[in-house]
């Protein structure tokens, strides 16, 4: 575990290696961190849904007796998606500030903006530089013509 970035009481085992994998050796801002432990909270939530599904099955009656997909499958599928948007988020900025830059929070976002508008491809340093160029930019420079 981090000493700089301790775990939150009460997480589970999948939930408490997500912590750790993610804080290890790096510095997150408090909303970085509120945004993980939520992502963790999730995690803990699939867990008890997943075990839930397991003891009941993925089929149950439905309101007139009939056979019906568990509505946990929805839940579920619902909970991973949003872990997957949270830790995205929280990754957008992570190749630059591994390098011991930080990001502003504009370049932050401007950085997942096009990450998730054009993919793990448009990522790349690149092609990220020519994202950030605007004619605004330029204009701030003073180098507009």
């Amino acid at each position: 575990m981090s000493e700089q970035h301790p775990a939150p009481d009460g997480l589970g085992e999948r939930a408490a290696a997500l912590w750790s994998g993610t804080v290890d050796g790096k510095v997150l801002e408090a909303g970085e961190l509120v945004l993980l432990e939520e992502a963790c909270r999730l995690v803990d939530q699939i867990d008890v849904m997943q075990a839930a599904l397991e003891g009941q099955g993925l089929v149950v009656k439905g309101s007139r007796g009939q056979l019906v997909a568990s509505p946990l499958i929805r839940e579920i599928r619902a909970n991973k998606l949003a872990v997957s948007r949270i830790l995205r988020q929280l990754m957008a900025a992570a190749p630059v500030e591994e390098e011991g830059k930080r990001l502003t929070p504009s370049e932050r976002g401007r950085k997942a903006a096009v990450l998730r508008h054009h993919g793990p491809r448009a990522a790349s340093e690149a092609r990220q530089a020519l994202a950030s160029t605007t004619v605004l930019d330029e204009w701030r420079r003073g180098t507009a013509s």
